[in-house]
């Protein structure tokens, strides 16, 4: 049972996650502008949406609660990052160029430490349903089988041989012959 920090922890991450799948990497590298200063981020900006958008898919609930506060604080940095580029302007700057180079170097050298740090997550196997196996019926049907043909060889090899073991049984054992004749 989680606790109602985990509980929180989680829905904070889950906020942050959420917000971050509404970005699209054009928006941030404004590519509808003539000019954007953001251009060159756009692979980076991709990468690092990518594996946020892989990190929502996970399985996050057998992660400890130090492991998704991480994850959390990592999501809302990001988050945090690309509010601060899409409501960069340029005004009050000296060299706009620069501070967004500034701006997307830091969401480029995020990412290796981002990617180390929820790579397990994002690679962890899914649960899959576990497949029951299916009895072995035939094997079952072949004893069975067998044990059949073998009492049926005794009861007829005992008819033949004189030896009438059971009357019943030879009246069925010269059924079964004459059927098979």
């Amino acid at each position: 049972m989680t606790t109602n920090s985990e509980r929180a922890a989680l829905e904070r991450l889950a906020v942050c996650l959420a917000r971050l799948a509404a970005f699209k990497p054009a928006d941030l590298a404004q590519t509808d502008r003539r000019r954007s200063i953001f251009r060159s981020g756009l692979p980076h900006f991709e990468r690092t949406l990518g594996l946020f958008r892989q990190v929502a898919h996970s399985n996050l609930r057998h992660l400890s609660f130090d492991h998704i506060n991480l994850v959390a604080e990592d999501a809302e940095r990001t988050l945090a990052q690309f509010r601060d580029i899409l409501s960069f302007t340029g005004e009050g700057v000296e060299d706009p160029r620069r501070a967004a180079a500034a701006m997307i170097s830091a969401v480029r050298d995020a990412y290796p430490l981002i990617y180390e740090r929820h790579s397990p997550i994002i690679n962890a196997p899914a649960d899959e349903p576990k497949i029951e196996p299916r009895p072995r019926r035939r094997v079952a049907l072949r004893i069975g089988l067998a044990t059949v043909a073998l009492a049926g060889a005794v009861i007829v090899g005992g008819h033949y041989a004189g030896f009438p073991l059971y009357p019943r049984y030879t009246v069925l054992a010269d059924k079964v012959l004459s059927a098979l004749r």
